[in-house]
């Protein structure tokens, strides 16, 4: 073990500590830093990690971030770094999971992390300066690390704070409705490969990761995507394996964390972002363990917390919106007062919080609930309408609370090798790697294989909250495509940004588990869910609904007809004309879960 410091412009003094210890001096107290402590797993391998604690003989309890993205960036954009909880009375445990950078084994995601969790937890509690309470938090994989370890039940596990993590391992990380999350996979597969690069002394293989790391956005049309420059099986096999896999097989089950709910014993404070690509899953582990949890204390001690935030970093400032001071990032305060709750047992700290808070945009402020979606929202849809020209702003097409009567369809050619492009929405990573956050949509919206459909100029505020779908009468020539619906918030003067998405792969229409050839020229109807928000679309604004068949790179192009995604070539793409039906005895449209005003 050995021990370093840094202090904040002041140099380190040496104390009276562990041999090789040194201690640093904060603005806020006084501080021991030990690093790459080794911690023994139940099979002999050591994990290491750093540990920050006061100075003194007393003991407190311990927080535990898990993380496979390198323990010395443990603040990773968006949290405080750990001296400071370490200044607020706790033992903080920063740890590189199994097989990454300073820690010993083999990386494979999620399959040790459970185990792993579990050992670390009553490691830490077990520590001679510790109060044996813990708790852990993190975002992301951090956040998978917690629910895994959770699911094991460590008897010293107090309570848990996850942020942005999925519920399915399938359904909504790497795929969604059939479509591959080409951006977030891809640029995760080249960030986990440098490490592994580095441990196998390959620095030839990571000069090639990082050229196309850099090279990112034009490596999205790489085909076939099994292959992909700087994606390597001996150091990063998985990619490979989920392309593999383009249906709910096997090779899904046991990876996904709702499989756990009724073993979660622990609160939880769940955090959540309006433009995550893990909004859904995240809400759904909230209302899973709040529903199934395995003792009265979770299923009663289940927060959630919605910010109007994309995956990272977390501000007021999300894509090309700024939602205001009531958006700035506060969720270190917000946590202490959780860890002071579960961990110092201090009533007064979380006394009375809502069970559910959610950031409304447009309006830029907080609202609180009991359950969600909100009982007070009423599903309302609006039809998409038009006399068979939508195709672009320049068209026809308009958004309407009344249902159409006879009316001919829209349509409109899709061909893979010309996808529109996504810009902003759910996406992973970060900002310059994969499209996220809200954006002006109308360099898209002047395509003709985008309808568009845009309501009245409103009179008054419509407020949405809760749970989006779009339903969509539609028909195609290929025997597979997508369907992409997206709502957007047009302001005055006409800039569109985009609120929320969602895509489906036709040929998934029946089942996740099997594909089936969708038959040329009949009318299915599809439901596409765009996830969920709040927001106000504010009086002088419109209402508007994007549709088209691709939303590239967030998600791979469909090449119209069925084959594994990881093996497509150009020689497989087909033209699809995609047809929009939207009369009455096909009446598409939009359900906005509508909040009447009182």
């Amino acid at each position: 073990m050995s021990a370093t410091s840094t202090t904040n412009g002041a140099p380190p003094t040496t104390g009276t500590g562990s041999p090789g210890s040194s201690r640093t001096r904060t603005a806020l107290a006084n501080l021991i830093v030990e690093k790459n402590v080794s911690v023994p797993m139940r099979d002999g391998t050591l994990l290491k990690a750093d540990v920050y604690r006061p100075e003194g003989t007393a003991k407190h309890p311990v927080l535990v971030m898990r993380t496979p993205y390198n323990k010395d960036d443990a603040q990773t954009m968006n949290y405080a770094h750990p001296t400071w909880y370490a200044a607020h009375g706790y033992v903080v445990v920063v740890q590189d999971t199994r097989g990454r950078w300073t820690s010993d084994g083999e990386f494979r995601p999620y399959s040790a992390e459970g185990e792993d969790g579990y050992d670390t937890v009553e490691w830490a509690a077990s520590l001679p300066y510790a109060i044996p309470k813990v708790g852990m938090y993190g975002f992301s994989y951090v956040g998978a690390t917690q629910w895994l370890a959770a699911a094991e039940r460590p008897p010293h596990l107090a309570c848990i704070a996850p942020g942005m993590i999925g519920s399915d391992s399938f359904q909504g990380r790497a795929y969604r409705n059939g479509a591959f999350s080409l951006a977030s996979s891809l640029s995760w597969a080249l960030f986990a490969s440098q490490d592994s690069a580095i441990r196998r002394k390959r620095l030839d293989w990571l000069a090639e990761i990082n050229a196309s790391y850099a090279g990112i956005h034009g490596l999205y049309k790489h085909l076939p995507l099994s292959r992909t420059p700087g994606v390597k099986s001996e150091l990063f096999p998985f990619y490979k394996e989920w392309l593999d896999h383009p249906t709910r097989d096997e090779f899904w089950q046991g990876q996904s964390l709702k499989d756990a709910y009724d073993r979660i014993e622990v609160p939880a404070l769940h955090l959540a972002g309006w433009y995550d690509l893990f909004l859904d899953g995240t809400i759904e582990n909230f209302l899973g363990v709040r529903a199934r949890g395995a003792t009265k204390l979770a299923r009663e001690n289940q927060y959630l917390l919605v910010e109007p935030w994309f995956h990272m970093p977390w501000s007021r400032y999300v894509g090309e919106l700024d939602f205001g001071p009531e958006a700035a990032n506060r969720i270190d305060e917000l946590q202490l007062r959780w860890f002071d709750r579960w961990l110092k047992d201090d009533e007064d700290a979380w006394r009375e919080e809502p069970p559910i808070r959610y950031f409304v945009m447009g309006d830029n402020n907080w609202e609180q609930v009991g359950q969600w979606p909100p009982l007070k929202a009423v599903d309302t849809p609006f039809y998409l309408r038009s006399e068979s020209r939508a195709n672009s702003i320049n068209g026809d097409g308009r958004l309407s609370a009344e249902p159409p009567g006879e009316e001919h369809p829209d349509v409109y050619v899709y061909h893979p090798s010309i996808p529109v492009p996504a810009l902003g929405g759910r996406s992973g990573a970060v900002p310059d790697l994969t499209p996220m956050g809200p954006r002006n949509q109308l360099p898209i919206e002047v395509r003709n294989d985008v309808l568009v459909y845009t309501s009245d100029v409103l009179t008054e505020d419509v407020k949405v909250v809760g749970d989006l779908r779009v339903v969509l009468y539609a028909a195609t020539s290929a025997e597979d495509t997508d369907f992409v619906a997206k709502l957007v918030d047009v302001h005055p003067g006409g800039a569109a940004y985009n609120v929320a998405e969602g895509i489906f792969r036709a040929s998934y229409r029946e089942s996740l588990e099997r594909r089936e050839p969708v038959p040329p020229g009949e009318v299915i109807r599809y439901e596409l869910s765009l996830g969920s928000t709040a927001i106000v679309f504010k009086r002088g604004h419109s209402i508007r609904i994007d549709v088209t068949s691709s939303l590239f790179p967030t998600y791979d192009r469909s090449p119209n007809v069925i084959a594994n995604p990881g093996d497509v070539t150009e020689a497989d793409f087909a033209t699809a004309t995609q047809t929009i039906y939207h009369d009455s005895r096909y009446p598409s449209h939009v359900v906005l879960p509508v909040v009447p005003a009182t």
